[in-house]
């Protein structure tokens, strides 16, 4: 059950990333799926992984959104819209996936009957890109994708500084 509220709070939280427009409320946003992918990842894999993926997931973050906020001009911060899609999302993603089968941990588990070879695979972190735990390493690789494209938006749609000077 745990692991079914994680994921659809991350999915949440992932999902509202177009929704943002100021660079501050994103890189919250952007804190907030990192730290709940980061607990799915350490539920699943191993904890130093997670540890590990928080702390440079953090560290490109912290001079991501120091260039993107000291470049963007600064704007007020709007209504309430994200808010009520995280809140509708809420209420519907945790039954989603309370019925399906991806609540059970024991079915996530690559080799089943043989324990020893598991934790030969565990401890050699070739579990991330085994078949039944690849979706974990996908989904990171979307997360950075969605950034990047909001970021870019971002920086676009603002028209700041990063736009070319025309001297005359």
């Amino acid at each position: 059950m745990s692991t079914s509220i994680l994921l659809s709070l991350s999915l949440c939280s992932v999902f509202l990333f177009p929704l943002m427009a100021q660079p501050l409320s994103l890189g919250l946003s952007i804190m907030l799926s990192t730290m709940l992918l980061c607990l799915l990842v350490g539920l699943y894999l191993s904890s130093w992984y997670g540890y590990i993926l928080f702390l440079i997931y953090v560290g490109g973050l912290l001079v991501m959104f120091a260039y993107v906020a000291a470049l963007s001009p600064n704007v007020l911060f709007g209504g309430a819209t994200p808010l009520i899609f995280l809140v509708a999302a809420q209420l519907f993603l945790p039954l989603i996936l309370f019925f399906s089968t991806f609540s059970d941990l024991s079915q996530l588990s690559p080799l089943p009957g043989d324990q020893e070879a598991y934790m030969v695979l565990k401890t050699s972190g070739l579990e991330l890109v085994s078949p039944s735990l690849i979706s974990i390493l996908i989904g990171l690789g979307l997360v950075l994708l969605i950034n990047l494209v909001v970021v870019v938006k971002i920086c676009y749609y603002q028209h700041s500084t990063l736009r070319p000077y025309n001297l005359v």
